[in-house]
């Protein structure tokens, strides 16, 4: 008997009217209390990357990435911004695609799996027992990616919004990239294209597209303060890997000419160490040379009658100060004056 074919998860459709549910989400709308589906509410940024791989179900290759934004809207007054948003990013595949997206992936450590153990990693990212709102830009490839999973939602979300969508609200006519809209609204960014830098920039320009609709409307709140300081927070910098690998050869490159060190014979050593005394000699001889040469300068600027005939090398007198500073003494004492002539 033929085993039944299994009948694909239901594609969840993407929420109407995003921005007034974005609104009221993050209590920014007139409405003096929330829609019962919106209190307690979880937000989730998701991206994928290798988004057709994963459609394809990894039959030609297994190079992907799952990543997560996560803001807890409960916590908007109680943690600073920085600490707001948690990201976290996902990799499958070869050890070089992985290893290529760990070194760009901004908000910590790559974390590998395997596709058959992608769908339990995003229901373990998806509280149960929250309401949760899913956001993506262009998330419609998201929710196909993960009908392409079978992913099942077993409780399902009170929203799914999407950033291009209201942004289409906020100003009019929008088809632009999440880079373009991170441009427009002054958001900072850096290597995107890795799925968890992706979730995180998203979810920053989904608090300030909401700010900035706010702001058109002269609407005045404490929380359009917190969302562009979560939304403009410093994002960790980015050390490109060729600079890491280089600094890890010289590290090498040091140890090892240490440990070639203790390998040469004594007499290479003794003619290394005579080379190093000879270059110090020369370099305290030269610091010498300069400093007669500007004493030679201040003798001849302050004139050869304050300088002892005999003096050769200049030095401190019998009264305990130098004749530099005898000439000095004497040019502040009234009763100091020069030789006619």
């Amino acid at each position: 008997m033929e085993e039944p074919e299994a009948v694909p998860s239901i594609l969840p459709s993407i929420t109407r009217h995003g921005l007034s549910i974005l609104l009221e989400l993050l209590w920014l709308s007139h409405s003096v209390s929330k829609s019962p589906g919106l209190n307690d509410t979880v937000i989730i940024a998701i991206d994928f990357e290798g988004i057709n791989t994963v459609k394809s179900g990894f039959t030609q290759k297994e190079n992907s990435q799952v990543g997560f934004a996560i803001l807890d809207t409960k916590e908007l007054r109680q943690v600073p911004p920085e600490k707001l948003i948690s990201t976290l990013n996902f990799a499958t595949g070869s050890s070089s695609y992985v290893a290529k997206a760990s070194n760009k992936f901004l908000f910590g450590e790559t974390i590998t799996i395997q596709p058959s153990s992608m769908v339990q990693t995003i229901q373990s990212h998806i509280p149960q027992d929250r309401n949760v709102v899913l956001v993506g830009h262009g998330i419609l490839n998201e929710l196909q990616a993960l009908q392409a999973l079978g992913f099942e939602f077993k409780r399902p979300p009170s929203g799914i919004l999407d950033t291009s969508r209201i942004a289409n609200e906020v100003f009019q006519i929008w088809a632009g990239s999440l880079g373009d809209l991170l441009g427009v609204l002054g958001c900072p960014f850096n290597r995107l294209h890795v799925a968890g830098n992706d979730a995180n920039f998203t979810l920053r320009a989904l608090l300030l597209v909401a700010a900035k609709w706010c702001i058109s409307q002269h609407q005045d709140d404490e929380v359009l303060d917190i969302l562009r300081d979560i939304s403009t927070c410093p994002i960790p910098p980015y050390v490109d890997p060729e600079i890491k690998a280089a600094e890890r050869r010289e590290k090498r490159l040091v140890r090892s000419r240490k440990h070639q060190s203790k390998l040469w014979s004594k007499e290479k050593q003794n003619q290394i160490r005579a080379a190093r005394e000879t270059r110090r000699r020369e370099h305290i001889l030269a610091l010498k040379s300069l400093e007669a040469g500007a004493m030679m300068v201040a003798q001849e600027e302050h004139g050869s009658h304050s300088i002892p005939s005999t003096a050769t090398t200049p030095g401190p007198t019998s009264t305990g100060h130098h004749p530099l500073m005898r000439v000095a003494i004497h040019r502040d004492d009234p009763s100091f004056s020069r030789p006619s002539g």
